[in-house]
């Protein structure tokens, strides 16, 4: 893998986008997803990309002009090279790679991913370097704020630092897209309702750690945005897998139904709520309106469901399917 020339410049930067770089380690074609103890058998082992943040970086260049987009995280070059894929496909992809910070020490982060043959997942995380990406790493380069619109972020990081983030994207008045994926349902997570939120970008379940509504349709979902809505979180978007999803905010309330696009042979829900997120920041970051930019976040979902693997959606996939919503 060859290192490639980035020719971004600072005023070049529309996004940010903070978090972990993983490399994943996938199985799949096991028969069931397991209980504690139990044992079975899979298909096929491949290593992939990962890290949530990694992946919206990556699909949010690939809906922008290249160098638009800048990572800032955590890695490490490990004896093995495990580093490597994440870190070169966002470069291939567009992603300016040299604010992520590289240690000498330690492993970078690792996903274990089991897929059963009903394609539904798990995943395990190992954060490695990402555990102590700490609030220093954001100010070192706060330059980088200065000239952005948009910062999005995942919650694969410690809290501190993704509290230090938002507040420096506030700072410079960017709109802040918080993915709420890698939430610790077992911790005190109402530091969330406090930050000044752009979009809120939740599943059901995430809504549900949040709000402590089961979302299960539009009455449910409303219900939660109720708990969530505040002067601080402007919109709030929660996805909802074959429902949609439901977007709320103080003058609009919508359930987005998935669109009925032609199916491949292939369906695979990984990388779809990252997917999701790509795309309403991309959409944010090019001015587009809200309520188009959670259809295209509803269809590219959909698109991303179709898909073997982490592909990231097109452009010119988004305007072919955009007939069928």
């Amino acid at each position: 893998m060859t290192k490639i020339k980035e020719n971004g410049k600072l005023n070049d930067i529309k996004v940010i986008v903070i978090g972990s770089l993983n490399t994943d380690m996938i199985g799949t074609g096991f028969e069931r997803i397991l209980g504690p103890g139990e044992l079975t058998t899979g298909q096929t082992f491949s290593i992939g990309l990962g890290g949530k943040s990694r992946n919206i970086a990556e699909m949010s260049a690939c809906l922008l002009k290249k160098w638009q987009v800048a990572m800032l995280g955590r890695t490490v070059k490990d004896k093995f090279g495990l580093w490597k894929m994440p870190f070169y496909a966002l470069q291939k992809s567009g992603v300016i790679t040299k604010y992520i910070k590289f240690l000498t020490k330690g492993l970078p982060g690792i996903a274990l991913i089991p897929v059963d043959t009903k394609e539904r997942n798990q995943i395990y995380v190992l954060p490695g370097v990402n555990n102590d990406f700490s609030p220093s790493d954001i100010l070192a380069v706060s330059k980088i704020f200065s000239k952005a619109r948009v910062m999005t972020l995942s919650l694969e990081l410690p809290k501190r630092t993704a509290i230090a983030a938002i507040k420096e994207a506030n700072k410079y008045d960017l709109k802040v897209i918080l993915d709420t994926g890698g939430i610790n349902e077992n911790a005190d997570n109402k530091w969330i309702l406090k930050q000044k939120i752009f979009i809120l970008r939740p599943n059901e379940h995430e809504t549900k750690i949040l709000t402590g509504v089961r979302v299960i349709d539009y009455k449910s979902a409303a219900k939660a945005a109720k708990k969530i809505l505040n002067k601080n979180i402007e919109n709030l978007l929660i996805t909802a897998g074959k429902n949609g999803g439901y977007f709320f905010n103080t003058k609009m309330k919508k359930h987005l139904r998935v669109p009925f696009i032609k199916k491949s042979k292939f369906v695979d829900e990984t990388g779809c709520g990252d997917q999701v997120t790509s795309v309403i920041t991309a959409a944010v970051a090019e001015g587009t309106d809200i309520y188009e930019a959670c259809v295209l976040v509803i269809l590219a979902g959909t698109i991303q469901f179709y898909k073997k693997g982490i592909i990231p959606v097109t452009k010119y996939e988004l305007e072919k399917f955009r007939k069928y919503f």
